[in-house]
């Protein structure tokens, strides 16, 4: 469950989603058009015209209960199942919501009968086919390249320092949810840690980037398609969705995913290794398109930011424990779990430092405010020294 409500009566107090001057605008040149006076008239008779305008008050105060009662559902889409620890996390939210604003707002959360593919997300928020979206990072990062940050190799490595950047009172996060508002018409919600990167391959692990040199290697994402190109690779576009099919056919030597995705699609039936790589944190971002947020009432808007901590801090509370289990199940199903030594990560490292560069020469001022942030955030004692071992998620 989310953390406790906060706010005492607030979901009583919030108001009607259809604006009311509409409807009292309606209501003049429809149903009471009859009793109206003229201007003219109207100056005339001052107390005739107070009456008028004590009744257009009236039967807006009397439309707002039947508005009220009515609600409005918003449709949440999800391109993973309901049942993983994210989609359970979706169902929550939309139980607290409904619960804190006594039914005037209701999620719909659309994962099984109507499941996107992690690309669609965004774009179906964005034309009006959904209302709120959960996707990953990277499906942000062509129209906000600030995005990419979080992407970039050995950047963001460890939990305490992805929490802390992703937090709503973090530099780092605000310079990135304003650019997705200004460039994708998407407000961010809450930021959503999903699993860890990993590579999945058949017997051969890839610890060591040669172990991949001119061999097929599938990725979802441009960022994991450049690190593995880089570092010698042939990247092939697979969607986590075409994961099992991919190397159920047997011709690519690994693919790039997440361990969550071995998880949601069985990866155990066509795979039996997972190198855990761990570049780049996986995260979700659920976004609502802003022109829906701009109707809703600033105590409904209060609500929703409220509940998206919630969920965001739930979330990480439950983490070590979500990614420990999708270790354990994929080692309980006969999968090996093999770790970067201490080379590996060297060479990992030096063949694609020239990423970095490459990026923060693309990413400009913001890139460079953000940078000097994430520096600023590294002298913090929550951040300012990694963990000895940071590849290490099976549960004690």
């Amino acid at each position: 469950m989310l953390t406790e409500m906060r706010g005492g009566d607030r979901g009583e107090r919030a108001g009607s989603w259809s604006p009311r001057r509409r409807a009292v605008t309606t209501r003049s040149t429809d149903s009471v058009a009859e009793h109206t006076l003229s201007a003219q008239e109207a100056r005339m008779c001052p107390a005739l015209g107070v009456v008028f305008a004590l009744l257009l008050v009236v039967l807006d105060l009397l439309a707002a209960p039947a508005a009220r009662a009515q609600g409005v559902t918003l449709r949440l889409g999800l391109p993973i199942s309901l049942d993983s620890p994210t989609g359970q996390n979706m169902r929550e939210f939309a139980r607290q919501l409904q619960a804190r604003t006594s039914g005037e707002l209701k999620v719909e959360v659309e994962g099984a009968g109507r499941r996107y593919e992690e690309s669609e997300v965004l774009g179906a928020v964005r034309s009006g086919e959904i209302e709120i979206g959960a996707t990953p990072l990277t499906e942000f990062t062509r129209d906000v390249p600030l995005c990419a940050s979080f992407l970039q190799p050995f950047l963001f490595n460890f939990d305490a320092l992805i929490e802390a950047a992703t937090r709503t009172d973090s530099e780092i996060r605000t310079l990135i949810d304003r650019e997705i508002v200004r460039r994708t018409n998407a407000r961010v919600l809450w930021w959503e840690p999903y699993g860890s990167s990993i590579l999945v391959s058949r017997k051969v692990p890839a610890n060591d980037p040669v172990t991949l040199v001119v061999r097929p290697v599938g990725a979802a994402d441009n960022q994991a398609k450049e690190l593995l190109s880089i570092c010698g690779g042939l990247p092939q576009s697979v969607r986590p969705s075409d994961a099992y099919a991919a190397l159920q056919k047997g011709t690519l030597a690994a693919i790039a995913t997440d361990i969550m995705t071995v998880r949601e699609h069985e990866l155990w039936r066509v795979a039996d290794t997972i190198t855990n790589l761990r570049y780049a944190p996986s995260l979700f971002m659920v976004v609502i398109d802003e022109r829906t947020w701009q109707k809703l009432t600033p105590e409904q808007q209060v609500i929703v930011t409220e509940l998206g901590q919630d969920a965001q801090s739930y979330m990480w509370a439950r983490f070590a424990t979500v990614r420990a289990e999708a270790y354990a199940l994929a080692t309980e199903k006969g999968m090996r779990i093999v770790h970067l030594r201490p080379e590996d990560i060297v060479a990992w490292r030096a063949c694609s430092a020239s990423l970095l560069e490459t990026y923060m020469e693309r990413a400009g001022a913001l890139g460079s405010r953000l940078f000097a942030a994430y520096g600023k955030l590294r002298t913090h004692p929550c951040c300012n020294e990694a963990p000895g071992d940071m590849t290490t998620f099976m549960p004690q």
